[in-house]
């Protein structure tokens, strides 16, 4: 199972690397192979609302969802933390010379209670994603800067931390660390686990049709969640 999440993870990357066609270049083609009626004057061609260029056309709004990915990950942590009576409280961290802070628990934890409160950021960037993908399927055609950063750092901050758990390096309290500790696993088995549903939600993004996308994406978001029960003391 452990060794299927990687060969997952790799296949799911690799696919989202594959050039894909373009939603205007698909609807160019099936209009050109539809033959208006005679008495029926041609519609004009479908034009995209979505913006050229960097950030979605907007910086503004782009790093303002940004924003909004980056506190749907600590509120994750934030909730799951309060609920369960952990007296968290703020720490100090630095990767490398960058600072930055962590929500740590002020009590011993049992491996069932860490593994909760470590994927809990995971989780709410997972929910986030699947809000935005349901509700928005063409999210990548219309014109939503702000959705799309958020989309954005969902993505990017799950590469990231994927990565340092391939890497085995940040600070001992990273959240994939947590997770391999709680469940007995290794680390970068933890960083194949975290990248399968971004894999799949990065593929939905530009084939907003992958019904079956969407069904394994939401399987593995579901598995992540209910690995708790899997760490026990």
């Amino acid at each position: 199972m452990k060794l299927a999440l990687l060969l997952a993870a790799a296949a799911l990357v690799a696919i989202c690397l594959l050039p894909t066609a373009s939603f205007a270049e698909e609807g160019s083609q099936v209009a050109g192979a539809i033959a208006p009626d005679a008495q029926t004057p041609a519609k004009p061609a479908l034009k995209l609302s979505a913006p050229a260029g960097p950030w979605a056309g907007n910086p503004t709004k782009f790093f303002e969802g940004a924003f909004v990915g980056f506190l749907g990950h600590e509120t994750g942590h934030l909730i799951t933390n309060t609920a369960m009576n952990t007296d968290l409280y703020l720490m100090p961290v630095h990767y490398g010379p960058v600072p930055f802070f962590t929500i740590q628990p002020g009590r011993l934890l049992t491996r069932h209670e860490h593994y909760i409160t470590a994927s809990a950021g995971f989780n709410a960037t997972n929910i986030i994603d699947e809000w935005l993908l349901t509700t928005h399927p063409r999210l990548s055609q219309e014109n939503k800067p702000l959705l799309k950063g958020t989309a954005s750092f969902n993505f990017w901050v799950n590469v990231g931390y994927a990565a340092t758990a391939f890497a085995g390096t940040g600070p001992n309290e990273r959240d994939t660390k947590g997770m391999a500790d709680a469940l007995g696993w290794s680390e970068w088995e933890v960083g194949a686990m975290i990248l399968v549903p971004t894999g799949l939600d990065t593929y939905r993004y530009k084939r907003p049709d992958a019904k079956w996308a969407a069904t394994l994406s939401r399987i593995a978001k579901l598995y992540m969640i209910f690995l708790a029960v899997n760490a026990h003391d």
